[in-house]
This record gives C-alpha cells, sequence and structure tokens, in this order.
C-alpha cells in the first residue's frame, strides 16, 4: 500500500510530462480524475517520411515502442483460464484453504463414522 502523501507521479524523463484530466462534477465544481503521461515528438517532415510510425500498436510499432497491455482479460472456454482471471490470487488463495479444509472436515467425519460402530463395538464385546 502506498503511504498517505507519498507521490507516485514521479517520473524522471525530460521528453514527456504528466497531464491532468479535470471535468466537472454535478455541482460544477471542477475536480481531479487523474493524470495522463504525454509525450509529444515535433520532427521535420524529411525525418517523419523516412521513419514511419504505425497507429498506436500497429506496425511499425517504433519510436517509441508502445509494449502490449498488461493485465487485459481474454475470454476462454476453459474454466480454470477464466478463473484465475477473474479471481484474485488472494483470493484464490483463501479459496483453496477453505476448499481443503472443507474436504479435510468432511473426510475426518466419513472415517469418524466408519470407524466409531466399530471401536464401540469392540469395547462393548470386550466389557462383556
Amino acid at each position: 500500500m502506498r503511504k498517505k502523501g507519498e507521490n507516485d507521479l514521479e517520473w524522471h524523463d525530460e521528453e514527456s510530462f504528466w497531464l491532468p484530466l479535470t471535468a466537472k462534477n454535478e455541482k460544477d465544481v471542477l475536480e481531479n480524475n487523474g493524470y495522463v503521461r504525454v509525450r509529444v515528438d515535433i520532427v521535420p517532415m524529411e525525418y517523419a517520411i523516412k521513419n514511419p510510425v504505425g497507429s498506436a500498436r500497429e506496425e511499425p510499432n517504433l519510436e517509441p515502442y508502445l509494449p502490449p497491455p498488461i493485465g487485459r482479460m481474454t475470454f476462454s472456454l476453459n474454466p480454470c483460464a477464466m478463473y484465475k482471471q477473474l479471481i484474485g490470487p488472494a483470493a484464490r488463495r483463501k479459496i483453496c484453504i477453505w476448499m481443503w479444509t472443507c474436504i479435510a472436515v468432511s473426510l475426518c467425519c466419513l472415517i469418524a463414522y466408519y470407524v466409531l460402530p466399530v471401536v464401540l463395538g469392540n469395547l462393548i464385546t470386550k466389557w462383556i
């Protein structure tokens, strides 16, 4: 967790800057809606013709290279893959712990159900 007052907008780059995104709320008051990192390159026409770039992440993906997005959800018919995408690692861990706890308790109950009458029967026959 980020500590209070800690700035996560620190960026040591001379070519780009943070642009605040603001909008009016219901009361017509400007409020901050976050920030976006912006870099504007102005180049001569000869350089632009010699070094074409694609729109967004299309080829050629150069200057600057835009990596593929991280954390996007992809549809799959595999239930395990969808389970991993929909539920985070901490929740999956808790679900797994509860599942194994329920399995262990049910096995203990089954063992007690089948073993307890035999043990009680042996104790009664030895007592008689």
